[in-house]
């Protein structure tokens, strides 16, 4: 098995193992990662790879778009779906601009909230341990 297909195949079970909590700042961080590298590509010129980072990145969104829990918290899941559209707008501007500086206040905004989320995971894991040791005591 190549090294490509044991990290997939790592990532899926990964991904299917974890809490929902879990799951949103791993999508941040793939979200990020496929944003910097769509703007290294556009700088380098690899227009091919730029699509496939682009492509990567608007589903991504497409799915955090889906998931968001309007039930739960409406006003949060309007601000989040605004956002996502404007990240879905500047991503799809940049790539058909080839503007890679377009790019940076994407990549600012995603980190800050994928180390929002990764501080909000980690509480919601303790508070449910927490919960756990106190119903099983």
């Amino acid at each position: 098995m190549s090294y490509q297909r044991m990290s997939e195949a790592y990532q899926t079970t990964s991904v299917l193992s974890s809490s929902r909590e879990q799951l949103v700042p791993v999508l941040y961080e793939h979200l990020l990662v496929s944003i910097r590298r769509a703007s290294k590509q556009i700088e380098s010129g690899d227009i091919q790879g730029k699509a496939q980072s682009v492509e990567k990145a608007s589903a991504i969104l497409y799915e955090l778009l889906g998931s968001l829990d309007y039930d739960a918290d409406q006003e949060l899941a309007s601000r989040l779906a605004s956002l996502y559209t404007y990240f879905l707008k500047e991503l799809n501007e940049a790539s058909w601009s080839l503007s890679a500086r377009r790019l940076d206040p994407l990549i600012e905004m995603v980190g800050s909230l994928h180390e929002s989320w990764v501080e909000a995971a980690r509480l919601v894991s303790e508070q449910n341990k927490r919960e756990e040791a106190a119903s099983s005591a």
